[in-house]
């Protein structure tokens, strides 16, 4: 089959894997595998320099991301975030089509490095000035982007995350654990872990026979939230550490209720479990009363008291359970990566009729 396009997917600071535990890594997997499923005559390609451990460690990777890049040939190059747009810009890559996930380093401080947040606000300004579409997963994102920075809106493109819904669904054999509360993501403050831990010590409080169960990568935050916990008398709590993907459907299926108080917002572990028909509770934190919307149950962010009603509400209650867990099938099936990946295409395709591929111009004539 002859190509209608071809694509240079640019994963830079990530990775293309669905085993590290990182959302954006899975992005990058996911758009590779279905791309190539639901767009046959699609032909990609992928620049990835491998795994960016932390912001120094990306940096070092820069000199090879521009190498790669200036040997990339596309009609269409699409960077999975701002960090790999800029360069990509820089370098004359177009036409151009950036991920921005998020506006975190806009919103959120204190958690990260001052250098990581300043390169990134930077990358999500170069990107707004020389790509020629933006994709944001969800529309808050897109009018921040038009109100705040000034960004086109003909040139923003909400498309939305997707599930893995032959991975992640629900396990009617798998027996539900009673009064079990999981989390699934990274083991720090940024995702909302120590408000996470004062919750469940005033759930224990009413319920004592709960159990909270925290999976993810440990994090330099990881020894003071422990330490928390064993200041609190904490007890049914324990760290699992990082969950393989292999058995995370398992666990999503035998919680009682799915946590993810991030200051961040959203996060795909939260879209799986809700796959898997898990009950799911969150905070009211950026992008995820809409990614919600009215399934699932939104505490206010940094309120541990009310993540702990929000949690009881649903631990307490078989009814609820059942009515959040029915919430959760319904949400979720509104969600794919093959759709993600087809809308992404209806994308490359608009950008490439309206701009012709930059190397192509260079050599004509």
């Amino acid at each position: 089959m002859n190509a209608s396009l071809r694509l240079s997917l640019l994963s830079y600071p990530y990775h293309a894997s669905k085993h590290t535990g990182r959302g954006h890594d899975r992005y990058v997997a996911e758009l590779v595998d279905n791309t190539a499923r639901e767009r046959p005559d699609v032909a990609l390609t992928v620049v990835d320099t491998g795994f960016a451990k932390n912001t120094l460690h990306g940096l070092l990777k820069l000199p090879r991301q521009a190498l790669d890049l200036l040997r990339a040939k596309a009609d269409v190059y699409h960077a999975i975030s701002p960090m790999g747009g800029a360069p990509a810009a820089v370098l004359g890559r177009r036409p151009l089509v950036v991920t921005i996930h998020d506006l975190i380093p806009f919103n959120v401080s204190g958690y990260e490095s001052g250098l990581k947040h300043r390169l990134s606000r930077q990358a999500v300004r170069v990107c707004l000035r020389f790509a020629d579409a933006i994709i944001v997963p969800y529309q808050v994102t897109k009018d921040e982007i038009v109100s705040r920075l000034g960004a086109d809106p003909s040139k923003v493109h909400v498309v939305n995350y997707g599930v893995d819904h032959q991975s992640y669904f629900p396990r009617p054999n798998v027996e539900r654990a009673p009064r079990t509360i999981l989390y699934v993501g990274a083991v720090s403050r940024s995702k909302g872990v120590e408000v996470l831990i004062r919750a469940f010590a005033r759930v224990r409080e009413k319920l004592p026979d709960a159990k909270l169960l925290i999976g993810g990568k440990s994090t330099v935050d990881q020894p003071m939230l422990e330490s928390l916990a064993q200041s609190l008398g904490v007890s049914g709590l324990s760290f699992e550490g990082f969950i393989a993907e292999a058995d995370l459907a398992d666990h999503y299926a035998r919680a009682t209720v799915m946590v993810f108080p991030s200051h961040y917002g959203f996060g795909l572990s939260t879209l799986e479990a809700m796959a898997c028909g898990t009950p799911v509770v969150g905070v009211a934190a950026l992008d995820a009363p809409e990614f919600f919307a009215d399934a699932g149950i939104l505490a206010e962010p940094d309120n541990a008291n009310d993540l702990a009603e929000c949690l009881i509400r649903v631990l307490a209650s078989t009814g609820e359970q059942e009515r959040q867990s029915q919430k959760s099938l319904a949400r979720a099936g509104q969600f794919s990566w093959a759709r993600t990946a087809r809308e992404n295409v209806n994308v490359y395709e608009h950008v490439a009729r309206q701009r012709p591929p930059a190397f192509e111009t260079a050599t004509s004539g």
